[in-house]
Formats: C-alpha cells, sequence, structure tokens
C-alpha cells in the first residue's frame, strides 16, 4: 500500500471514524429484532429495487384500509413518481393530487390521535394492552414530546392524556392532499430528505419504509423551479407494481427484519447517540436527540423474487 503522507492520514480517519461508532455497534448487539406484519407491510417494486414500507393502521386506520383496496386492484401498477423534489419528497400516484380530480372515494383527514388510544368496545378493552412509547426528546422544536411507538417515529402534546402523532422524518410514507383537509385519495408521498416536521398533523402520515432507502434514494428528481413535476415519462421513475406481503405465497415473501424500539439494546443505541462520549469529538455536542436522526435498524435475510 502506498505509504505518502495522504493514505498515512486516510487511513488514521477510517480508525478514527470506526472507533466513533464502536460503541453504537456494541448497543446493537443487545437489539431484539422483530418480523413485519405481513398484512401490514407493502413491497414497492421500482426498476432499481424493491422498496418495504411498513403500514400504521393504529394512526390511519381508514388511509390503510383504502390503500389496501387499491393494493388488491393493483391500481398503482405501471403509474409513476410524478413530483419529486430533491431534499423534500416524492410523491407518486395517478396525478390527482396536481389535477384535481378523484377516481376513489376522498379520505377524511387522520392527523393524529388520542393518547392513550383505548377501545370504546367493552369485551375489546379487556384485553387492551397500552400502546408502548420510547421517549427520544422533551421539548422538541416542534413538539413537546418525541419517542418511537412500534418502530415509528412520533410526537406527544402531553406525558398524561392527550394527542399523539406520527412524524414526518426521512422515509415517512403520507397521503398527498389539496388544500382541504379531507381531499387525500390516491396519490401518496415519501420523504426523501432533510425532515419536513412542519408538516406534522397537516397530512395523514399511514407508514414508513422500513428497507430500501437506498432504492427510494435513486428515484428520478424533477426541476426544482417547476415544483419537482416531471412532464416527460422518460424522465420519471416507474412503479412496477405494488402488493401487500399478505397477497403472495410465504416463499414470496421478503424476510425483512426491523429493530425492537422498545427492547433495551435500542434504548442504548437512543442514549449513545444523545451522549457523545468518544474520543472523536473534540468539541461535545449538546445531550439533545433529534426524533429523525434515529433510523430503526432493519435487516434483510434473503433477496426480493426475480419473478415477474
Amino acid at each position: 500500500m502506498n505509504d505518502t503522507p495522504f493514505f498515512t492520514g486516510f487511513r488514521r480517519f477510517i480508525l478514527i471514524i470506526l472507533m466513533a461508532f464502536s460503541a453504537a455497534a456494541k448497543c446493537q448487539d443487545d437489539l431484539v429484532w422483530n418480523t413485519l406484519d405481513p398484512d401490514n407491510t407493502v413491497y414497492l417494486e421500482l426498476q432499481d429495487g424493491t422498496v418495504v414500507i411498513e403500514l400504521n393502521p393504529t394512526f390511519a386506520p381508514k388511509t390503510v384500509e383504502q390503500f389496501r383496496a387499491l393494493l388488491a386492484e393493483q391500481f398503482y401498477r405501471g403509474l409513476s413518481f410524478y413530483r419529486v423534489i430533491d431534499g423534500f419528497v416524492a410523491q407518486g400516484g395517478d396525478e390527482s393530487d396536481v389535477d384535481g380530480s378523484q377516481i376513489s372515494k376522498l379520505l377524511k383527514a387522520e392527523f393524529e390521535i388520542d393518547w392513550p388510544l383505548k377501545p370504546k368496545d367493552k369485551e375489546a378493552a379487556e384485553n387492551w394492552v397500552e400502546m408502548s412509547w420510547t421517549p427520544v426528546q422533551k421539548d422538541d422544536l416542534f413538539a413537546p414530546y418525541t419517542g418511537f411507538i412500534d418502530g415509528f417515529p412520533a410526537a406527544r402534546d402531553s406525558e398524561k392524556g392527550g394527542k399523539a402523532w406520527l412524524t414526518h422524518c426521512p422515509g415517512t410514507v403520507a397521503m398527498a392532499r389539496n388544500e382541504d383537509p379531507d381531499s387525500s385519495g390516491t396519490d401518496f408521498y415519501i420523504v426523501i430528505g432533510q425532515a419536513p416536521r412542519y408538516l406534522d398533523r397537516n397530512l395523514t402520515v399511514f407508514g414508513r419504509v422500513a428497507w430500501g432507502m437506498d432504492v427510494v434514494q435513486r428515484i428520478k428528481r424533477g426541476p426544482t423551479m417547476e415544483n419537482g413535476i416531471i412532464e416527460e415519462d422518460l424522465d420519471r421513475t416507474w412503479i412496477k407494481r405494488m402488493r401487500l406481503a399478505s397477497s403472495l405465497e410465504e416463499n414470496e415473501r421478503l424476510d425483512v427484519w426491523v429493530a425492537d424500539t422498545n427492547s433495551k439494546g435500542f434504548k442504548n443505541v437512543l442514549k449513545e447517540r444523545r451522549n457523545r462520549k468518544n474520543k472523536f469529538f473534540h468539541h461535545k455536542p449538546p445531550k439533545v436527540l433529534d426524533i429523525c436522526q434515529v433510523p430503526v435498524p432493519a435487516r434483510l435475510e434473503k433477496t426480493p423474487s426475480k419473478r415477474d
């Protein structure tokens, strides 16, 4: 190997980086891993690969119900990401959000839920288990409390009772709409850039990318001056198909595992990211933690099926 000062310095730099992340790696050894529910798992197949999306019917039950119905109809097959703004969102569907047309029923806004969420049915209430909450930060810039609810970055307005909502972090999947809060129908978007948290509680978040953000980031961008609208077909990224995992045979499903955000290992990851103690940092960052700066670890045990 070349021993010039440049390469010597480069090796030292790599060593420092590895040391900086070694503590976090040890925390991940204690992670608990969960599989995804096939009824709430979507495979978005693009030219560059497959994106795995986890749906959240707890926060957006009607939206998830309609989205599942659209998937069963193969609605999104052959549609495209037609509005893609670099550093912001990639929006796909039948373009009804742009031209104002709707071929499916409009959805009521599902911006937030009551916290704690208790079932109204008496029988269900007897078996009810309170939702998990792994705290991240108090007095966040956009919310009094942030934390994770079963893998989803979320926020709350009260420590005891109040409202809870899902946050706009990278990988968030939400419904597009017009000015009317109840105007969502078919078009959806994925957050591909910095967290647009000002959108929290203004659009219906119904899922998150659990695996495949590298594929999402290869979606073709549109011109910034045109609000990301891509006019030419050849300049767009097209959806080969979108399917619910439960609609496939078990041997066709992807074996994706995600970290349990309630586990001790994940809580240790949060602690390490909040308290940067390693020697890499000569100026210690403040002991705060942005909910959107904590990606939930995931792993794939087998590759996607090549069958069309």
